[in-house]
């Protein structure tokens, strides 16, 4: 960890890597480390998360058709 540290605010996805996290890490996990004690992560996981894509940014629509060839 001490490593990790030394990187400051710019961590290497290399890095997030070999502490476990995934690439696709969403920063709305790293609220979750609390439930299993794992609160020494959390400033590891949010130099390595992604933040979700805000509600009004998604596009709703009424319906779909699922065609199924073959």
């Amino acid at each position: 960890f001490e490593q990790l540290a030394a990187f400051g605010a710019e961590v290497s996805s290399e890095a997030c890597r070999e502490l476990g996290f995934s690439s696709n890490l969403l920063c709305s996990s790293c609220d979750l480390l609390g439930e299993f004690s794992l609160m020494q992560l959390e400033p590891f996981c949010r130099k390595c998360c992604q933040e979700e894509a805000q509600f009004e940014s998604r596009k709703l629509y009424p319906g779909a058709i699922l065609e199924v060839c073959g």
